[in-house]
């Protein structure tokens, strides 16, 4: 498949070199990705959840141990969810984590968030596929809508990460959309953001704000793009960066 998932590419004859070449500066890149037989990627497209991922590395009895955040528009649509997480075969044990649900309106889209740690099967995740190729998580793993978005770094050069994708793509036969590739700037990752405070609306609105660079210096995409991309008006855009950045910056209600 072509980078920007349109087509497909041959697996290269040789396994390509996955030692990171000298460079000056590392490289970001953000992927949205689909791989097959993986229980994130098809509940959250059969319901109306998302599942943020905080790193996972497949152990030598091929389980894993990953924790999430589990989110979703009610209290309702969570409580559904976990009860769909614990029955799926792939997954064997499900623990809920000391974080409560929002303290907003519980009748209020989004508000609905349980942390849980899931004891699964890593044989059908891809995360070693980027690991041992020698990318590391730059941002916690986003699955939603049956697609997961990665932000990843590395020291490759432009061209091995193409070839490392296309060898991925052709491994697992996933799907993998460059959404883009940048130069990496500390601090630039979400890892220490508590991202479990924002509504699903809002988590919505941050992504796209962030992939699009309107947070870069200088400001790659307007307020105005942004709403006209999400089909809403710039004061709806501009309220919700605003919430967003009040509850990241920890002045949440």
């Amino acid at each position: 498949m072509s980078e920007d998932g349109s087509g497909s590419s041959p697996r290269p004859d040789a396994a390509a070199d996955t030692t990171p070449t000298d460079s000056h500066t590392a490289i970001s890149v953000s992927l949205s990705v689909w791989h097959p037989n993986c229980w994130v990627i098809e509940l959250t497209e059969r319901l109306d959840v998302g599942l943020v991922g905080y790193g996972t590395r497949t152990r030598a009895d091929g389980r894993t141990t990953t924790l999430y955040t589990l989110y979703a528009d009610t209290v309702e649509e969570i409580r559904s969810a976990i009860e769909e997480i614990r029955a799926h075969p792939q997954v064997y044990t499900v623990s809920e984590v000391n974080q409560p649900h929002r303290r907003e309106s519980m009748s209020t889209p989004g508000n609905a968030t349980k942390g849980l740690l899931v004891d699964h099967d890593g044989t059908t995740q891809i995360s070693d596929e980027f690991l041992s190729r020698g990318f590391v998580h730059a941002e916690p793993v986003d699955g939603y809508d049956g697609r997961e978005y990665w932000t990843l770094l590395t020291n490759h050069d432009r061209d091995t990460l193409r070839t490392l994708l296309d060898e991925i793509r052709t491994t697992v036969g996933a799907e993998i959309t460059v959404l883009s590739i940048t130069d990496a700037t500390w601090g630039s990752g979400l890892g220490g953001l508590p991202l479990h405070r924002l509504t699903r609306r809002q988590h919505e609105v941050f992504r796209l704000a962030r992939r699009e660079g309107y947070y870069a210096t200088p400001r790659r995409v307007s307020a105005d793009a942004l709403a006209e991309e999400l089909g809403v008006s710039t004061s709806t855009i501009h309220e919700h960066l605003q919430k967003v950045e009040a509850k990241l910056l920890g002045f949440h209600e």
